[in-house]
């Protein structure tokens, strides 16, 4: 049996130091917003493209 899988959240410190080193200030509040939706869209790939089908 499989055991659910985690993903490995980044800290909010380094998500704002890397938009920071590509040129982009955001805020904590904005870096946590961006990185919830990115952590939403890949459930959603994983979701779709990796769970058997219940056919």
């Amino acid at each position: 049996m499989s055991q659910p899988k985690e993903i490995k959240k980044i800290p909010i410190e380094e998500v704002m130091e890397y938009f920071r080193s590509e040129g982009m200030e955001v805020t904590q509040e904005e870096a946590e917003l961006i990185m919830e939706f990115l952590y939403n869209l890949t459930w959603m790939v994983i979701k779709k493209n990796f769970t058997p089908n219940q056919d």
